[in-house]
């Protein structure tokens, strides 16, 4: 997601950073981290983040950057590499929030309704394909015929590899829909 909010995700920073003792602070108090373990922390989410937006004002009204990683922010001084303060974001604010809701809820009833029809139209398929086979057992068990019962042999190893590749189809349905709902996972 960061690619499509910032294409040069993760390579803004390669020099020297700096983090000051209050974003040391801030890492140790949110995230649990030890005090003597938390620059190198801060340092290692800010290498990897994306810039949210170059030209921010911190909680006292100085100009900083913000930049933000796997749902936490780093605000960063507006002309060098230093750190000044971190936090997590788990919540968004409701502008933000509504439509990306709104799209996740679509792509998830999408999801099931494919499931749903598909699972249904193979289940059909499936039914009628076993009336078909069973026909050919009872023609194969009524017949005297070699070449009758032959052919049915060869009709029934048609039906069984048509019944197994809707069976795979049904699979690879339903694993499509599970890893709709994982990447859904991203978002909530």
């Amino acid at each position: 997601m960061s690619i499509a909010i910032d294409p040069k995700a993760g390579t803004h920073f390669t020099g020297k950073i700096f983090v000051t003792p209050h974003a040391c602070d801030r890492a140790t108090e949110h995230f649990g981290i030890d005090r003597s373990k938390a620059p190198m922390f801060v340092m290692d989410i800010l290498r990897k983040a994306a810039l949210i937006d170059p030209d921010v004002i911190d909680d006292n009204g100085n100009s900083a950057r913000m930049f933000a990683h796997n749902r936490v922010v780093l605000i960063v001084s507006p002309t060098e590499s230093t750190v000044i303060t971190i936090h997590p974001q788990s919540q968004a604010n409701e502008i933000v929030r509504s439509p990306i809701e709104r799209i996740i809820q679509r792509a998830i009833k999408a999801a099931q309704r494919k499931e749903v029809r598909e699972t249904k139209r193979i289940t059909v398929q499936k039914a009628e394909l076993m009336v078909e086979r069973a026909n050919c057992e009872l023609r194969q068990a009524k017949s005297e015929s070699v070449k009758v019962i032959a052919d049915m042999n060869a009709k029934i190893t048609e039906i069984d590899v048509e019944i197994a590749k809707l069976e795979r189809e049904l699979f690879d349905i339903k694993r499509e829909k599970k890893t709709i709902m994982k990447s859904v996972a991203a978002y909530v």
